[in-house]
């Protein structure tokens, strides 16, 4: 592996926590999930004090999902209590204000995101507002989803937003291979689905971004964290994590993901699990 920029860590885990004036929803020895708006923690951390953001904020699809949901608990709504039904300058204000925030607390801050009719004129806005920090766009190539409405190409790509402290296209801090080869352009597709939560990454999305560009104990912050992706992969990775997510629901889902996770069983088993000690 390449050896880019040692470590350089002012702060760990339980002091990052410590700075955060709310009790975690659930913490353990490797991360901490806070079940909150995002808007309320972000201010409290510290400048630089993670080493990756890695994320997907809400599509504002006007509050519907355009998808097939045959198992769906929240109906068409991509999500169960965030509304994402934001007026194009309020969507800007929004976001602008959160990809502030986490280039401020990281090195990197990558931000995952699909470009749709609610958002579209959002996106482009941001690239440029943030066009010094921009530092690279990578496509997550997917299975192609078939649009309602007619006329509408079939939607199979997303793009991750490569956020950082300038505009240069190195990153210099790096876990690549030897051969300095980690395309921008990343074919994964989804294996899990969440009834309550329609607007999931897959697992295997984050750990690409969560190996190449952090180091083994690096931390990971994901302020939309939803059914825990990010932290499953930081799991899998030997890396600690933080998630904010506003969702009660789907912080259990979280947690519930995690525990299965660090004990090496499906989520179905732990359940079984709980059922037999309560």
């Amino acid at each position: 592996m390449q050896k880019m920029l040692s470590r350089k860590k002012t702060m760990n885990l339980d002091e990052i926590i410590d700075s955060i004036d709310q009790r975690p929803f659930y913490r353990c020895e490797d991360g901490a999930l806070y079940c909150s708006p995002c808007e309320d923690i972000l201010p409290q951390l510290p400048d630089k004090c993670v080493d990756l953001v890695l994320t997907s904020p809400p599509y504002n699809t006007g509050g519907h999902s355009a998808g097939y949901h045959p198992n769906s608990t929240t109906g068409d709504s991509f999500y169960d209590e965030y509304s994402d039904n934001l007026t194009n300058e309020e969507y800007i204000d929004f976001l602008a204000a959160r990809i502030t925030e986490t280039i401020r607390v990281s090195r990197y801050a990558f931000w995952n995101m699909q470009m749709l009719s609610g958002n579209k004129e959002a996106i482009l806005t941001l690239l440029y507002v943030f066009r010094k920090n921009l530092k690279d766009i990578s496509i997550w190539r997917k299975q192609a989803v078939s649009q309602v409405q007619k006329g509408r190409t079939a939607k199979g790509f997303e793009f991750v937003f490569m956020f950082g402290n300038d505009d240069t296209m190195a990153f210099d801090y790096n876990e690549f291979p030897d051969n300095g080869y980690v395309p921008n352009v990343v074919e994964v597709y989804k294996t899990e689905s969440f009834p309550s939560h329609h607007a999931t990454f897959p697992v295997n999305l984050a750990r690409y971004f969560v190996s190449y560009f952090t180091k083994e104990g690096d931390i990971v912050l994901d302020p939309f964290l939803g059914s825990g992706t990010t932290a499953v992969a930081c799991k899998r990775l030997g890396r600690k994590f933080i998630g904010i997510e506003i969702s009660e629901d789907y912080c259990c889902i979280a947690k519930d993901r995690i525990q299965a996770e660090q004990k090496g069983i499906t989520v179905a088993e732990l359940k079984r699990g709980q059922k037999v000690l309560f």
